[in-house]
Protein backbone atom coordinates (compact mmCIF):
# COMPACT_ATOMS: atom_id res chain seq x y z
CA UNK A 1 0.00 0.00 0.00
CA UNK A 2 1.31 3.48 -0.88
CA UNK A 3 2.47 5.74 1.94
CA UNK A 4 0.54 9.01 2.56
CA UNK A 5 3.53 11.06 1.33
CA UNK A 6 3.72 8.99 -1.86
CA UNK A 7 -0.02 9.47 -2.42
CA UNK A 8 0.38 13.26 -2.15
CA UNK A 9 3.25 13.14 -4.65
CA UNK A 10 1.29 10.89 -7.01
CA UNK A 11 -1.78 13.12 -6.85
CA UNK A 12 0.43 16.02 -7.98
CA UNK A 13 1.85 13.85 -10.77
CA UNK A 14 -1.69 12.93 -11.89
CA UNK A 15 -2.73 16.56 -12.29
CA UNK A 16 0.59 17.46 -13.93
CA UNK A 17 -0.18 14.87 -16.60
CA UNK A 18 -3.76 16.15 -16.86
CA UNK A 19 -2.44 19.65 -17.63
CA UNK A 20 0.04 18.26 -20.16
CA UNK A 21 -2.69 16.20 -21.83
CA UNK A 22 -5.02 19.19 -22.03
CA UNK A 23 -2.29 21.33 -23.61
CA UNK A 24 -1.50 18.56 -26.10
CA UNK A 25 -5.19 18.33 -27.05
CA UNK A 26 -5.25 22.11 -27.62
CA UNK A 27 -2.10 21.82 -29.76
CA UNK A 28 -3.68 18.94 -31.67
CA UNK A 29 -6.78 20.98 -32.41
CA UNK A 30 -4.60 23.80 -33.75
CA UNK A 31 -2.22 21.57 -35.70
CA UNK A 32 -4.44 18.73 -36.86
CA UNK A 33 -2.33 18.18 -39.98
CA UNK A 34 0.70 17.27 -37.81
CA UNK A 35 -0.96 14.68 -35.58
CA UNK A 36 1.56 11.88 -34.90
CA UNK A 37 3.92 13.56 -32.35
CA UNK A 38 0.94 15.12 -30.55
CA UNK A 39 -0.87 11.79 -30.25
CA UNK A 40 2.31 10.37 -28.70
CA UNK A 41 2.23 13.12 -26.03
CA UNK A 42 -1.46 12.47 -25.38
CA UNK A 43 -0.96 8.69 -25.14
CA UNK A 44 1.96 9.17 -22.71
CA UNK A 45 -0.10 11.38 -20.38
CA UNK A 46 -3.11 9.04 -20.57
CA UNK A 47 -0.90 6.06 -19.66
CA UNK A 48 0.66 7.89 -16.67
CA UNK A 49 -2.75 9.03 -15.40
CA UNK A 50 -4.15 5.50 -15.74
CA UNK A 51 -1.16 3.98 -13.88
CA UNK A 52 -1.51 6.46 -10.99
CA UNK A 53 -5.29 5.92 -10.73
CA UNK A 54 -4.75 2.13 -10.82
CA UNK A 55 -2.03 2.19 -8.13
CA UNK A 56 -4.30 4.19 -5.82
CA UNK A 57 -7.48 2.17 -6.53
CA UNK A 58 -9.30 5.32 -7.65
CA UNK A 59 -12.28 4.12 -9.68
CA UNK A 60 -13.51 7.73 -9.83
CA UNK A 61 -10.47 9.00 -11.77
CA UNK A 62 -9.95 5.73 -13.66
CA UNK A 63 -13.41 6.01 -15.25
CA UNK A 64 -12.69 9.54 -16.45
CA UNK A 65 -9.29 8.55 -17.87
CA UNK A 66 -10.90 5.60 -19.69
CA UNK A 67 -13.52 7.91 -21.18
CA UNK A 68 -10.77 10.27 -22.38
CA UNK A 69 -8.90 7.30 -23.84
CA UNK A 70 -12.00 6.14 -25.77
CA UNK A 71 -12.72 9.63 -27.14
CA UNK A 72 -9.13 10.14 -28.29
CA UNK A 73 -8.91 6.61 -29.72
CA UNK A 74 -12.03 7.31 -31.81
CA UNK A 75 -10.43 10.52 -33.07
CA UNK A 76 -7.28 8.63 -34.12
CA UNK A 77 -9.24 5.94 -35.98
CA UNK A 78 -11.35 8.42 -37.96
CA UNK A 79 -8.26 10.45 -38.94
CA UNK A 80 -10.29 13.54 -39.69
CA UNK A 81 -11.19 16.66 -37.75
CA UNK A 82 -14.65 17.66 -36.54
CA UNK A 83 -14.97 20.36 -33.87
CA UNK A 84 -17.67 18.59 -31.85
CA UNK A 85 -15.33 15.61 -31.33
CA UNK A 86 -13.07 17.83 -29.22
CA UNK A 87 -15.99 19.09 -27.10
CA UNK A 88 -16.37 15.70 -25.37
CA UNK A 89 -12.64 15.61 -24.58
CA UNK A 90 -12.63 19.14 -23.12
CA UNK A 91 -15.81 18.44 -21.12
CA UNK A 92 -14.27 15.30 -19.55
CA UNK A 93 -11.04 17.19 -18.74
CA UNK A 94 -13.08 19.90 -16.99
CA UNK A 95 -14.60 17.20 -14.72
CA UNK A 96 -11.13 16.21 -13.44
CA UNK A 97 -10.74 18.84 -10.72
CA UNK A 98 -7.99 19.48 -8.18
CA UNK A 99 -10.66 19.62 -5.47
CA UNK A 100 -11.29 15.89 -5.97
CA UNK A 101 -7.79 14.82 -4.85
CA UNK A 102 -9.36 13.14 -1.80
CA UNK A 103 -10.16 10.27 -4.18
CA UNK A 104 -6.48 9.29 -3.92
CA UNK A 105 -6.88 8.54 -0.21
CA UNK A 106 -7.20 4.83 0.50
CA UNK A 107 -10.65 3.53 1.43
CA UNK A 108 -9.72 2.98 5.10
CA UNK A 109 -8.68 6.62 5.53
CA UNK A 110 -11.80 7.87 3.74
CA UNK A 111 -13.93 5.70 6.05
CA UNK A 112 -12.17 7.17 9.12
CA UNK A 113 -12.84 10.70 7.86
CA UNK A 114 -16.52 9.84 7.32
CA UNK A 115 -16.74 8.31 10.82
CA UNK A 116 -15.19 11.42 12.44
CA UNK A 117 -17.61 13.66 10.54
CA UNK A 118 -20.56 11.52 11.67
CA UNK A 119 -19.42 11.67 15.32
CA UNK A 120 -19.05 15.45 15.12
CA UNK A 121 -22.65 15.73 13.92
CA UNK A 122 -23.85 13.55 16.82
CA UNK A 123 -21.89 15.65 19.34
CA UNK A 124 -23.64 18.82 18.19
CA UNK A 125 -27.22 18.00 17.13
CA UNK A 126 -27.97 21.66 16.42
CA UNK A 127 -25.24 21.85 13.75
CA UNK A 128 -27.02 22.46 10.43
CA UNK A 129 -26.32 19.94 7.68
CA UNK A 130 -26.20 20.81 4.01
CA UNK A 131 -29.53 19.84 2.44
CA UNK A 132 -29.14 20.14 -1.32
CA UNK A 133 -32.83 19.35 -1.86
CA UNK A 134 -33.65 22.92 -0.85
CA UNK A 135 -30.84 24.53 -2.81
CA UNK A 136 -30.46 25.61 -6.41
CA UNK A 137 -27.30 24.82 -8.33
CA UNK A 138 -25.73 27.61 -10.36
CA UNK A 139 -23.12 27.57 -13.09
CA UNK A 140 -20.57 30.37 -12.56
CA UNK A 141 -18.71 31.79 -15.53
CA UNK A 142 -16.58 34.82 -16.33
CA UNK A 143 -16.72 36.91 -19.51
CA UNK A 144 -14.22 39.76 -19.97
CA UNK A 145 -13.77 40.00 -16.20
CA UNK A 146 -17.53 40.07 -15.43
CA UNK A 147 -18.93 37.21 -13.29
CA UNK A 148 -22.30 35.62 -14.06
CA UNK A 149 -24.61 33.19 -12.22
CA UNK A 150 -26.76 30.91 -14.36
CA UNK A 151 -29.29 28.37 -12.97
CA UNK A 152 -27.66 25.03 -13.75
CA UNK A 153 -28.68 22.95 -16.75
CA UNK A 154 -26.60 20.41 -18.66
CA UNK A 155 -24.55 22.09 -21.34
CA UNK A 156 -22.20 21.58 -24.25
CA UNK A 157 -19.13 23.74 -24.86
CA UNK A 158 -18.48 25.33 -28.25
CA UNK A 159 -15.01 26.79 -28.81
CA UNK A 160 -13.50 29.50 -30.98
CA UNK A 161 -16.80 31.29 -31.68
CA UNK A 162 -16.49 34.89 -33.00
CA UNK A 163 -17.31 37.49 -30.30
CA UNK A 164 -19.77 39.19 -29.79
CA UNK A 165 -22.64 38.13 -32.02
CA UNK A 166 -26.35 38.39 -31.25
CA UNK A 167 -26.99 34.78 -32.29
CA UNK A 168 -25.49 31.59 -33.68
CA UNK A 169 -27.02 29.21 -36.23
CA UNK A 170 -26.71 25.47 -35.51
CA UNK A 171 -28.41 22.81 -37.63
CA UNK A 172 -30.67 25.46 -39.10
CA UNK A 173 -31.72 26.80 -35.68
CA UNK A 174 -31.10 30.44 -34.77
CA UNK A 175 -29.94 30.52 -31.13
CA UNK A 176 -29.57 33.78 -29.13
CA UNK A 177 -26.12 34.51 -27.70
CA UNK A 178 -25.66 36.17 -24.30
CA UNK A 179 -24.62 38.95 -23.69
CA UNK A 180 -24.92 39.78 -27.39
CA UNK A 181 -23.47 42.66 -29.38
CA UNK A 182 -21.49 45.52 -27.91
CA UNK A 183 -20.29 43.85 -24.71
CA UNK A 184 -16.89 44.97 -23.38
CA UNK A 185 -15.08 45.33 -26.72
CA UNK A 186 -15.07 47.92 -29.51
CA UNK A 187 -16.65 47.15 -32.87
CA UNK A 188 -13.25 47.23 -34.58
CA UNK A 189 -11.99 44.39 -32.35
CA UNK A 190 -14.90 42.00 -32.79
CA UNK A 191 -13.59 40.28 -35.89
CA UNK A 192 -10.32 39.42 -34.11
CA UNK A 193 -11.75 37.90 -30.93
CA UNK A 194 -12.91 34.34 -30.33
CA UNK A 195 -14.83 33.10 -27.30
CA UNK A 196 -16.03 29.87 -25.77
CA UNK A 197 -19.79 29.33 -25.63
CA UNK A 198 -22.02 27.37 -23.22
CA UNK A 199 -24.82 25.79 -25.23
CA UNK A 200 -27.87 24.90 -23.12
CA UNK A 201 -31.04 23.02 -24.04
CA UNK A 202 -33.82 23.32 -21.45
CA UNK A 203 -36.69 20.93 -20.69
CA UNK A 204 -38.83 22.51 -23.44
CA UNK A 205 -35.98 21.93 -25.96
CA UNK A 206 -35.35 25.67 -26.21
CA UNK A 207 -31.67 26.40 -26.85
CA UNK A 208 -29.63 29.32 -25.51
CA UNK A 209 -25.94 30.14 -25.70
CA UNK A 210 -23.64 32.13 -23.39
CA UNK A 211 -20.19 33.52 -24.17
CA UNK A 212 -17.56 32.77 -21.51
CA UNK A 213 -13.79 32.93 -20.92
CA UNK A 214 -13.63 30.80 -17.76
CA UNK A 215 -15.88 28.38 -15.87
CA UNK A 216 -15.67 28.55 -12.06
CA UNK A 217 -16.83 26.16 -9.33
CA UNK A 218 -20.63 25.69 -9.24
CA UNK A 219 -22.66 27.17 -6.38
CA UNK A 220 -25.45 25.44 -4.44
CA UNK A 221 -27.51 28.19 -2.77
CA UNK A 222 -31.06 28.36 -1.44
CA UNK A 223 -33.53 30.51 -3.35
CA UNK A 224 -34.24 32.46 -0.16
CA UNK A 225 -30.54 33.35 0.21
CA UNK A 226 -30.33 34.50 -3.40
CA UNK A 227 -33.40 36.71 -2.94
CA UNK A 228 -32.01 38.28 0.25
CA UNK A 229 -28.68 39.16 -1.41
CA UNK A 230 -29.97 40.23 -4.81
CA UNK A 231 -29.61 43.89 -5.80
CA UNK A 232 -32.06 44.54 -8.63
CA UNK A 233 -30.62 46.12 -11.79
CA UNK A 234 -31.88 46.81 -15.29
CA UNK A 235 -28.59 46.77 -17.20
CA UNK A 236 -29.64 43.88 -19.46
CA UNK A 237 -32.98 42.21 -20.20
CA UNK A 238 -31.52 38.82 -19.18
CA UNK A 239 -30.06 40.06 -15.86
CA UNK A 240 -32.25 39.95 -12.75
CA UNK A 241 -29.68 41.72 -10.58
CA UNK A 242 -26.33 41.28 -8.89
CA UNK A 243 -25.08 39.54 -5.76
CA UNK A 244 -22.00 40.58 -3.78
CA UNK A 245 -19.85 37.78 -2.37
CA UNK A 246 -16.32 38.10 -0.96
CA UNK A 247 -16.05 41.61 -2.39
CA UNK A 248 -17.02 40.57 -5.94
CA UNK A 249 -20.26 41.07 -7.85
CA UNK A 250 -21.99 38.17 -9.59
CA UNK A 251 -24.73 39.01 -12.11
CA UNK A 252 -27.74 36.68 -11.92
CA UNK A 253 -29.10 35.58 -15.29
CA UNK A 254 -32.84 35.01 -15.63
CA UNK A 255 -33.68 31.29 -15.83
CA UNK A 256 -35.25 30.11 -19.07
Amino acid sequence: MSSPLKKVTQSKDFFTEKIRLEQAVIDLEKMIMETDPLFQKIDHSLLKMKEIADQNDSTYFLQRVKKLDALIHALKIKKHYAKDEFDGIYHTLEKIRNEDRIEFLDSALKNRIAKVAKNLQKADPELPTQDLKHKTRYTIFKTDGVLFLLPYQSFKILRQIPAYKSHIVLNGRKIPLFPGKGFAIDDQDKSKQKKNVLLITNAEQKMEAFYFDELLEDWAVSHKTIESLLEKTSSHKMILGKIKRAGRYYHLIRST
